[in-house]
C-alpha cells in the first residue's frame, strides 16, 4: 500500500515540474493574452494561477515595463477575484494596479463595484465619479453615483446626479435612464409622504414622474414595476391613471367595491319623547345595534366626455333588543343604480352633468314578528351639474324626483328634493356646505304632507399627528305639516364628530359620535338622541 502511495506521489511531483517547465518555455505575453482568454471564459481560478506565474517572472525586476506588468497582474487578479466574489482581496489587488500608477479605462468603475457590495459607499462614490471622469460606462457610473447618495440620505444630490444621465447620448443611458427616472419617482414620494397632507403632491409631482419613466419603455422588465407603483398611488391616494377631456380624472382602475361592518349604540332608536319614556323599560326604546353592507360600482368610458357606472348595494340593520317597538327597525335594502356622467367646460373651468337612475327594494319587521316582510319599492332620478363658480372650489346643485310604492297604502308617497353644495378648501380646513329643500306628498294621508329645510355643514381637518382625519359637522332642519298647521314646525339640531385613518391594507376605520334635539309645539315630538358607531371599511 506505502509502494503504491509513493508512486503516485512521485507522479505529481513529475506532472506539476513538467507544467511548470512548461510555462517557463511560454512568453510572458502570450500568458497575458491567456489571461484574457481565460477571464472571459469564465476560468477564474486559472486566471489568478496564470498571474501568479507572470508575477514570478517580473516582481524582483525594477524597470518601468515590470511595474507596468505587475500593475496589470494586479488589475486582473482583482478582476478575478470580484467575480468570485472575494471582493477584500480584490479591493487589495485593484490598490496595487492604482499605486503603481496602472491605468484602464474601466479600473475605477470596477473598483467602485467591489466598494459598493462591500458597503464602502463613500469610497465606492469617488471611484464612480472618476469612472465618469475617464468617460467609461458614464450612464451606469452616474446611476451609482445617484443611488449611494440616495442611500447616504443625501436627496438634493442624488436627484442632481439622476437627471445628469438624461443628458448623455442615448446609447450612454438607455440602459439606467428609466430606473433613473423611477428612483426620483421614489425620492419625491418619500418627501412628499412626511407632509400632513400628501395628496397633492402625489398627483402633481410622483405620479407625473412615475408615469415619465414608464413613457420611456412601456416593454421593458421594469415597466410593470413602475406601473404597480402608479397603481398602488391611484388607490391609496384615489387617484387614476388617466383624465377626461375637461381634466377631471376617471377610476382606474375601473372596478371599485367596498364593504363595511358597523356596531351602534342607540339611546333612543324610536324617538319617543321624555314623558312616554317614563313608562317604559329602556329597551323599549333604546338598543345597540349592529349593520353589514357592500357597495361595488363599474365605470365604463366610452369617449372622453361620457361616462356611465352601473352599480349594486346592500345593507342589513339588526337591533338587539327584542321589544316590540324596536323590532320594526330591523331591515335590509337592495338598491341598483345606473350613474351617467357629461364631462364639460364651464368658464373654461371644469363641470360635470349627472343623471342617476335608482330603484331599492325595502323589508323589514314592522309586524314585530322577527321575520322581514316587503315594505316598499323605491324608484328615483336625480339631476345634478357641479360647477367652479370658485375655481378649485366645487358647487353641484341637484333636483331629485322619488316616488315610493308601499306595502301599506298610507305610505306611499313621492317627494322633489332642490339642493345645493358647496365645497370650500382654506388652508387648515375644507368646509362642506349643504342646503336642501324638500316636499314629500303621501296621496292617501295627506297628514302626513311636509316640507323639510335642511342645513348641514362639515369641517373636515387634516391628518391629526398621523393619528386619524378629523371631520366636526352640524345640521338643521325644519319640518313642516303642511296640512296639520297645528302640529308646528318641528326643529331638529344634529351635532357630532368622527373620526376615522387607515388599520391595514384596505381597511379603514370610522368612530362617529352624534347628539340630536327636536323641538315642536307637540310634545311628542320633542325628544334627545345620542348615538355612537364603530365602523370598519374594507376596499378593494
Amino acid at each position: 500500500m506505502l509502494r503504491i502511495f509513493l508512486i503516485l506521489f512521485l507522479s505529481q511531483i513529475f506532472l506539476i515540474s513538467s507544467s511548470l517547465g512548461e510555462s517557463k518555455r511560454i512568453n510572458t505575453k502570450v500568458l497575458i493574452s491567456k489571461v484574457y482568454d481565460l477571464f472571459n471564459a469564465g476560468e477564474y481560478e486559472k486566471v489568478s494561477k496564470t498571474l501568479i506565474l507572470i508575477e514570478n517572472r517580473v516582481k524582483n525586476k525594477n524597470s518601468k515595463k515590470a511595474k507596468e506588468v505587475l500593475g496589470l497582474v494586479s488589475y486582473w487578479k482583482a478582476m478575478a477575484l470580484s467575480r468570485m466574489n472575494e471582493f477584500e482581496e480584490a479591493e487589495k489587488n485593484f490598490i496595487k494596479a492604482l499605486d503603481v500608477g496602472y491605468f484602464s479605462k474601466d479600473i475605477y468603475y470596477e473598483y467602485g463595484q467591489v466598494l459598493y457590495v462591500s458597503n464602502k459607499y463613500r469610497r465606492a462614490r469617488v471611484a464612480f465619479k472618476k469612472s465618469v471622469k475617464a468617460k467609461y460606462k458614464m450612464g451606469v457610473s452616474l446611476y451609482y453615483i445617484a443611488f449611494i447618495s440616495q442611500e447616504l440620505k443625501d436627496y438634493k444630490k442624488a436627484v442632481g446626479f439622476y437627471n445628469m444621465i438624461e443628458r448623455l447620448p442615448e446609447e450612454e443611458k438607455q440602459e439606467v435612464v428609466q430606473a433613473a427616472r423611477m428612483q426620483i419617482g421614489d425620492i419625491y414620494l418619500m418627501q412628499v409622504e412626511k407632509q400632513r397632507d400628501p395628496f397633492k403632491q402625489v398627483e402633481k409631482y410622483v405620479i407625473p414622474q412615475y408615469e415619465n419613466a414608464l413613457s420611456y419603455d412601456k416593454k421593458s422588465a421594469l415597466a410593470s414595476k413602475i406601473k404597480e407603483k402608479i397603481e398602488n398611488l391611484q388607490r391609496k391616494y384615489e387617484l387614476i391613471l388617466f383624465k377626461m377631456r375637461n381634466g377631471k380624472p376617471t377610476a382606474r382602475p375601473p372596478h371599485y367595491f367596498r364593504a363595511n361592518v358597523l356596531y351602534g349604540i342607540n339611546d333612543n332608536v324610536t324617538a319617543t319623547d321624555e314623558d312616554s319614556k317614563s313608562s317604559l323599560d329602556e329597551e323599549d326604546y333604546s338598543s345597540s345595534y349592529y349593520q353589514a353592507g357592500f357597495f361595488s360600482r363599474y365605470s365604463f368610458y366610452p369617449n372622453s366626455s361620457f361616462s356611465y357606472a352601473p352599480e349594486v348595494s346592500g345593507q342589513l340593520t339588526q337591533y338587539s333588543s327584542d321589544s316590540e317597538n324596536i323590532l320594526p327597525y330591523n331591515a335590509y335594502y337592495l338598491k341598483t343604480a345606473l350613474k351617467m356622467n357629461y364631462e364639460h367646460l364651464y368658464k373654461k373651468l371644469p363641470a360635470t352633468f349627472y343623471i342617476d337612475i335608482d330603484y331599492t327594494y325595502n323589508a323589514d319587521d314592522a309586524d314585530a314578528d322577527e321575520s322581514f316582510a316587503a315594505a316598499d319599492n323605491t324608484y328615483g332620478i336625480t339631476f345634478s351639474e357641479e360647477l367652479q363658480i370658485w375655481a378649485n372650489n366645487p358647487s353641484t346643485f341637484r333636483f331629485r324626483y322619488e316616488s315610493v310604492a308601499a306595502e301599506e297604502e298610507t305610505d306611499t308617497n313621492s317627494s322633489m328634493t332642490l339642493s345645493y353644495e358647496q365645497v370650500l378648501l382654506l388652508p387648515k380646513v375644507t368646509l362642506f356646505f349643504s342646503n336642501s329643500y324638500a316636499i314629500t306628498e303621501y296621496p292617501d294621508s295627506e297628514s302626513s304632507n311636509t316640507t323639510s329645510l335642511t342645513n348641514r355643514v362639515d369641517a373636515i381637518f387634516p391628518t391629526f399627528y398621523k393619528l386619524f382625519n378629523p371631520t366636526l359637522y352640524l345640521s338643521h332642519t325644519l319640518t313642516e305639516y303642511t296640512e296639520d298647521t297645528d302640529r308646528g314646525t318641528p326643529s331638529l339640531i344634529t351635532y357630532g364628530m368622527n373620526l376615522n385613518r387607515p388599520v391595514g391594507k384596505n381597511l379603514y376605520l370610522t368612530v362617529d359620535a352624534s347628539m340630536a334635539s327636536q323641538t315642536a309645539d307637540e310634545d311628542t315630538d320633542n325628544y334627545n338622541q345620542n348615538l355612537i358607531t364603530l365602523n370598519l371599511d374594507y376596499i378593494y
